[in-house]
């Protein structure tokens, strides 16, 4: 037999049953998520096409969390049916191993997840932040609404000063309401800054605190005042490299969550929960593909299954692998494991098991 005409053609049997998984999986969860958005018509701003636009930006984030229930049962569905209708065993008899066989299924999951990572770092993102707004100024308006602005702000500037912030506007440059607290070394307050206003010059390229007053304490009971027009601030991170948004990590792209890593890292913030999480999308990927490689032996265990049992199977795989994950994000967001090993540390565990699997099942 022809290697590359039987490749292609497993290839070719894998994209029904994918395409047939991920239309039905995502018309249930965004159908679910519809209906349950529905409750807000009645509160007098809300219409059936603020809901409908809700669902489109949100759809996206829905599929690429689809993506490998539907790669796992399209490659479980393709060998099952390979195996009912004799294919399998005549692939076997031509002499083609298991494994060979399995490639070009392997082939398939890969193109899915390579286009499931761009779709989560260059379409989801966006759209995410497009369903917030919809959601915040229809759904469930909120009073004077802004995306890029971000309230009650905390920073750490350097090993012994904090900034607060009661409004941060990153993409304008400005920040209102600013208090900026030195310590000594016994960490009791030594210096005080208060000002309207602190604002990024871009001609000097540094920022700049407006209308405030500078406070020193001389002592226990005794502080001297100061009040100016201007000031330099010591902040010297620009805008564009800060990252202070309180959007799920598990939304954002690996570049925001590079960001955010390196600025929590020059401000001395824990990172750990930033860190994991972009481990965690890295190892997208291998997790599908080991999703996979879990359940297509099933397909081959015995000759006759139903494609209810192979859905059934599909899932308890799945959402087993899935809770496991979701254990090590948990652990690593909160700094008990290295971010390294709660992002990679499934992969490696059922890396172990695969390769156990493939060994007992002489594949």
């Amino acid at each position: 037999m022809c290697a590359h005409l039987i490749y292609k053609y497993i290839s070719k049997k894998f994209w029904g049953p994918f395409f047939f998984s991920l239309g039905v999986f995502a018309t249930l969860v965004v159908l679910g998520d519809t209906f349950e958005k529905m409750k807000n018509l009645g509160n007098g701003v809300t219409t059936i096409w603020d809901i409908l636009a809700y669902s489109t930006a949100t759809f996206p984030n829905w599929i690429t969390t689809i993506m490998p229930v539907a790669c796992l049962l399209g490659a479980i569905s393709v060998i099952s049916e390979m195996v009912s209708n004799g294919e399998w065993t005549a692939c076997v008899a031509g002499g083609f191993s298991p494994r060979q066989l399995f490639k070009p299924i392997i082939a398939c999951i890969l193109l899915v997840a390579a286009v499931t990572l761009l779709i989560q770092e260059f379409i989801v993102p966006p759209l995410n932040a497009k369903a917030d707004y919809i959601y915040y100024t229809r759904l469930k308006p909120h009073p004077n609404y802004n995306q890029s602005l971000e309230q009650d702000v905390i920073i750490k500037i350097s090993p012994s000063q904090m900034l607060f912030a009661k409004e941060v506007d990153l993409t304008q440059g400005a920040m209102n309401k600013v208090s900026v607290d030195a310590y000594n070394s016994q960490w009791e307050i030594a210096e005080q800054i208060v000002a309207e206003q602190m604002v990024w010059d871009k001609k000097t390229e540094s920022w700049l605190f407006v209308d405030g007053l500078r406070r020193t304490f001389t002592d226990a009971t005794n502080t001297a005042e100061e009040k100016f027009a201007a000031a330099p601030a010591q902040l010297d991170i620009r805008p564009d490299q800060m990252s202070i948004s309180r959007v799920d990590e598990d939304l954002m792209s690996v570049r925001d969550l590079t960001k955010r890593i390196r600025f929590h890292k020059q401000t001395g913030l824990s990172y750990y929960s930033a860190e994991t999480m972009r481990q965690a999308k890295l190892a997208t990927p291998f997790v599908t593909v080991l999703i996979c490689l879990l359940g297509m032996p099933f397909a081959i265990s015995t000759r006759r299954k139903s494609k209810i049992v192979n859905i059934m199977a599909s899932l308890v795989i799945a959402f087993s692998f899935w809770a496991l994950i979701s254990m090590f994000t948990s652990i690593g967001e909160n700094g008990y494991v290295n971010p390294f090993v709660a992002g990679w540390g499934p992969v490696l565990f059922f890396s172990v098991v695969v390769f156990f699997e493939f060994k007992w099942l002489k594949l």
